[in-house]
């Protein structure tokens, strides 16, 4: 499965009027080969939570999901043309933005998040503009801007401002991270885009907010980002040995260049889910073989840093992240997934929790590590 959507864009002109980058700050360097590896018995299921499927709200296995005190939220990376809302115990609230025509549907879904009244708000990218809509308790769609940055993804800042990404996608954005006021008006520019060759832009999750803390990653790059006070800091260098993203991909048209790459292999971030205990990156590693996923799991209060190895093949329980609360770090997985990878031990103690039902469905793990023991 392949996690990156491409699709063209539109040319328009774009002025910046500030840009901050902090590079003096000492990063952590992490040689992913030379982590500790851990099993995946080493990690407890502490709560198990269905999500109620039904023929109207049925998913793949690639979702992206953000959740607050109340609910989860789930859209298919593939599709990408509904939002569906689950409440903290799995039962199914229905579905919050539609892709469609007339009153009520977005046009496009490109990303979206939880703003600090609880409410969705939702990123949609149409031609040569990006617009950004709030969706109501009743449903209604309400404009909160439209920007001529061309953006995949964003995120809020507490001030009302937001971060948008917009890939390499030269020349249409010059600069693949702005700050936009609560109005769509770009005020900061961050990583300057200097790829010149052709390049399609990648819609991917860039921002990971974390309690306060803001996170950022983006393809083809080995860092994570800090943005803190109109700063942008890196914060986590990788480094992927071998499939570390080679010169030549910068040198080359991506028809050319990833298609060799593809077949010796290559790493891309992921994820970056992080509390006050824990911190856990979600590192794709494509090879010939197929798709795997590195999960490198940072131990806040004793530095201690170790990875966990999933695959696509036959490994899926852990493989999707979606974040981590109370220094529990939690996953999305199907039930058939549990059936299978679990011991009959294991299951005896959660069976009552994944009854049989008409479809299969999906199913979020809360886990505690015991790495030490």
């Amino acid at each position: 499965m392949n996690p990156y959507k491409f699709s063209f864009w539109v040319i328009i002109p774009i002025f910046f009027l500030s840009c901050t980058f902090n590079g003096d700050l000492e990063i952590k360097k992490l040689v992913l080969n030379e982590l500790d590896i851990v099993q995946k018995n080493e990690l407890t299921i502490q709560k198990v939570i269905s999500l109620e499927t039904t023929s109207e709200n049925l998913m793949g296995t690639d979702i992206r999901v953000r959740f607050d005190a109340l609910s989860f939220y789930l859209m298919d990376e593939n599709s990408k043309t509904v939002i569906h809302q689950f409440d903290r115990e799995g039962e199914y609230r229905g579905a919050v933005a539609q892709v469609g025509d007339g009153p009520g549907y977005l046009k496009d879904l490109d990303d979206f998040l939880i703003n600090s009244e609880g409410r969705i708000e939702v990123l949609s990218a149409i031609g040569d503009q990006a617009s950004v809509y709030e969706v109501s308790v009743s449903g209604e769609i309400i404009p909160v801007f439209q920007t001529d940055y061309l953006a995949s993804s964003f995120t809020n800042l507490p001030s009302g401002e937001y971060l948008l990404y917009g890939s390499y996608n030269l020349p249409f954005t010059k600069f693949r991270l702005v700050k936009a006021d609560s109005g769509g008006k770009v005020t900061s520019a961050f990583l300057d885009n200097t790829y010149e060759n052709k390049l399609l832009p990648m819609t991917e999750r860039n921002f990971f907010k974390n309690g306060n803390d803001i996170h950022i990653i983006e393809s083809f790059q080995p860092y994570v980002y800090s943005f803190h006070n109109d700063t942008l800091e890196k914060v986590i260098q990788m480094d992927f040995g071998s499939y570390s993203i080679p010169d030549y991909f910068w040198q080359e048209d991506i028809m050319n260049s990833f298609g060799k790459m593809s077949e010796t292999g290559f790493a891309n971030l992921h994820g970056v889910f992080e509390d006050e205990n824990l911190m856990l990156l979600s590192i794709h590693v494509q090879k010939p073989e197929g798709i795997f996923k590195e999960l490198v799991f940072i131990d806040k209060s004793t530095d201690k840093i170790q990875k966990l190895s999933t695959n696509m093949n036959d490994d899926l329980l852990y493989h999707y992240p979606i974040g981590i609360e109370d220094g529990q770090a939690m996953f999305l997985t199907y039930r058939s997934v549990i059936l299978n990878e679990l011991s009959k031990t294991q299951l005896d103690q959660i069976q009552s929790k994944i009854p049989k039902k008409e479809f299969d469905y999906p199913v979020i793990l809360k886990t505690n590590a015991s790495f030490d023991k």
